[in-house]
C-alpha cells in the first residue's frame, strides 16, 4: 500500500469544496501536477453541483435580483454555453450544456448536467427533491493531460425549505440531504464508483459576516454512524467507507461576501478494505493553526479563523504515522 497516496485520497474524499451560489468570488486556480487521485473526481462533482445550485437559486429562484449588490442580468456559470429544457408530464428537465472551448481558470468543461424537480411543487419547498444527472460531464486540464469524466445521478432533498440566497438576507438556515452514485472515469481508463450520504447546511447569524457552511455524514453503515461517502479508491480499487465524526464546518472570516471562508472544524476517518492488512485507515482532523515558516513550531488545535492545517494520522497494520498538511 502506498501511504502517501492513501493520504491524498482521503483529503480528496472529505474536503468538500465550499460552494455558495450567492455571488461569491472564486479564487484563481493554478494547474496541479499530472497525477490523479480520488480528489480529482469528487472536486469536479462538487463544482458541477455548485453550477446547478447557482442556476436554481439565482436564475429560477430570483437570487440574482434579490442579492445586495447584484447585477441586473444573471450570468451563467463558467463553461455553460446553452441551457434548454424538456417537459414530460409534470416534470421539467433543465439541461446545462458545456462547450469545452472556454477556459474556466485552467480547466475546460464539456458534456452535460441535467436537473429536474422530481418531488414537490417548487425548488424552495420543504421536502422538494432535485435530481442532478451528470452525462459525460468532462473536465480537462490541457497543461497536464488530466481528464476526468462523470456519469450518474445525485438526489438533493431540501430538508428545511428555502433558497440559499435567503440564508444571507434573512439570517436563515437551509439544509440539503444528498444521496446517489456517480461513476468517475479517470485519464488512465479506471472507473470508480462514489456514493454520497451527506447533509449540507448553510446558515447565517448575521448577513455575510455570519455565514457558515457545513457537511456532515448522514447515514449508518455497519458499525459507522456518520458515513458521508463510500466507494472504491483510485489506487488499487480498495473499497472504503468514510465516516465523519465531526462535521466539516467553514465560516466566513471576513466582513463581506468575498470571505475568506476558513475550515474551522472537521474530523473524518477513511476505512479501507485491504487484503492482508488490518487496520488500514487514515484520520484527518481540521482546525489546526500551524506556523509552518518556523520549522520547530508545533501545530495547535484552535478551530477558529486562524486554522490553516490538517492533522493526518495513518494506521496501516502495525505502523502509525502522524503528519500535518496545510489546507
Amino acid at each position: 500500500m502506498k501511504i502517501k497516496t492513501l493520504k491524498f485520497s482521503l483529503i480528496g474524499l472529505v474536503v468538500i469544496a465550499l460552494f455558495l451560489p450567492l455571488g461569491c468570488k472564486k479564487k484563481t486556480e493554478t494547474p496541479a501536477n499530472t497525477s490523479q487521485n480520488d480528489q480529482t473526481g469528487t472536486t469536479e462533482a462538487d463544482a458541477g453541483m455548485s453550477d446547478v445550485n447557482d442556476y436554481i437559486n439565482n436564475k429560477i429562484g430570483g437570487g440574482a435580483n434579490a442579492r445586495v449588490a447584484a447585477t441586473a442580468a444573471y450570468n451563467l456559470p463558467c463553461g455553460i454555453i446553452k441551457v434548454d429544457s424538456t417537459t414530460s408530464g409534470a416534470i421539467t428537465t433543465y439541461n446545462l450544456h458545456y462547450g469545452g472551448q472556454t477556459p474556466c481558470g485552467y480547466k475546460y468543461k464539456s458534456g452535460q448536467i441535467s436537473f429536474a424537480l422530481v418531488s414537490g411543487s417548487s425548488f424552495s419547498q420543504q421536502g422538494a427533491v432535485v435530481s442532478i444527472t451528470f452525462i459525460s460531464y468532462t473536465v480537462t486540464v490541457e497543461a497536464t493531460g488530466s481528464v476526468v469524466i462523470l456519469n450518474g445521478t445525485i438526489y438533493d432533498k431540501n430538508i428545511t425549505g428555502g433558497y440559499l440566497w435567503q440564508v444571507v438576507l434573512d439570517d436563515a438556515t437551509v439544509k440539503h440531504q444528498l444521496r446517489g452514485q456517480l461513476e468517475i472515469t479517470y485519464a488512465n481508463g479506471a472507473v470508480r464508483p462514489v456514493n454520497y450520504y451527506q447533509l449540507r447546511t448553510w446558515s447565517s447569524t448575521g448577513g455575510w459576516p455570519g455565514l457558515s457552511f457545513s457537511v456532515a455524514g448522514d447515514t449508518a453503515i455497519g458499525g459507522y454512524t456518520s458515513v458521508m461517502q463510500t466507494g472504491n479508491s483510485y489506487d488499487n480499487n480498495y473499497a472504503y467507507v468514510t465516516n465523519a465524526s465531526t462535521p466539516f464546518l467553514w465560516s466566513n472570516c471576513g466582513t463581506t461576501y468575498a470571505g475568506p471562508y476558513v475550515l474551522e472544524q472537521a474530523e473524518a476517518t477513511m476505512y479501507l478494505t485491504v487484503p492482508g492488512i488490518s487496520p488500514a485507515n487514515i484520520d484527518i482532523q481540521g482546525g489546526y493553526d500551524w506556523n509552518y515558516a518556523v520549522s520547530s513550531s508545533t501545530p495547535a488545535l484552535t478551530q477558529d479563523c486562524s486554522s490553516n492545517a490538517y492533522k493526518i494520522t495513518l494506521n496501516v497494520g502495525s505502523t502509525t504515522q502522524t503528519s500535518y498538511q496545510l489546507y
